[in-house]
């Protein structure tokens, strides 16, 4: 099975959001290249935040010829999965889809897919510097738009293995046992593709007292089960819950251990 192990967004500062995910959530810096991009981990999540590109650079396979994303947008790029095997993975998902190799400077992603609709992923069997140790705060939820969600679902099921969970008002649930991708009709964005991602939180007074430490206030729930959408310093969006979104086939909700 391929284990959710990874999301990358383009950025502006990426110094801010690495400061940002640290400090509110407990994150570690776990990579900084030389273009001034990080990668952050809640210990088995990888979080990376990519530099937006000043310069202009010619797109050759599915990346840039500098080694940067194609799409420098700002916003939620794209996710990826650990693998046992890359030629195996290849072999499920299909080798007739777009596919290039990433630039091999330290990154742990070996290798980039666009899906049938246009979705990019990376696929890693080295992993993405986490130790599979499973802690709170986590991200522990992607969220990925789709015009028919269950076809989406389906591919990522069937050729990735993920199991299905059941889903709700259109979108069907997926998870690899312990981290969910949701496939949503409705989008949450002016885009189509991922939209964003849900951190589960250890406790909802402890995350007050981190946001409220670098003056950056979070409204209050109503209980602890429900869920607040907040925006970090770029705007992108993420969905933080107490409870965390529960995968049946695998540990569900509550700490992880």
């Amino acid at each position: 099975m391929a284990k959710i192990r990874h999301v990358a967004m383009m950025v502006r500062d990426a110094k801010r959001l690495r400061d940002f995910y640290v400090e509110a959530f407990g994150f570690e810096e776990c990579y900084h290249s030389k273009s001034d991009s990080y990668m952050v981990t809640d210990g088995l999540f990888n979080l990376a935040l990519l530099k937006i590109r000043s310069s202009d650079s010619p797109v050759v396979g599915t990346h840039r010829a500098d080694g940067g994303e194609a799409d420098q947008r700002p916003g939620i790029n794209h996710f990826g999965f650990v693998v046992d095997s890359i030629d195996a993975a290849l072999e499920r998902v299909g080798r007739q889809l777009q596919h290039g190799q990433n630039l091999q400077d330290g990154r742990p992603a070996e290798m980039r897919v666009h899906d049938p609709w246009g979705n990019k992923f990376d696929l890693s069997s080295r992993g993405y510097f986490g130790r599979e140790e499973r802690r709170l705060p986590a991200i522990r939820r992607v969220i990925l738009q789709a015009d028919d969600p269950v076809a989406v679902a389906a591919f990522y099921r069937d050729r990735l293995d993920l199991t299905e969970e059941g889903g709700a008002d259109g979108a069907v649930w997926l998870s690899d046992g312990y981290i969910r991708l949701d496939v949503v009709a409705r989008p949450l964005l002016a885009k189509s593709g991922i939209q964003a991602f849900g951190i589960q939180v250890d406790d909802w007074a402890a995350l007050a007292r981190r946001l409220q430490a670098i003056g950056y206030p979070a409204p209050t729930p109503d209980t602890p089960n429900a869920e607040i959408a907040l925006r970090d310093p770029e705007g992108n969006l993420l969905f933080v819950s107490q409870v965390g979104w529960p995968c049946r086939a695998g540990a569900g909700a509550g700490a992880a251990g």
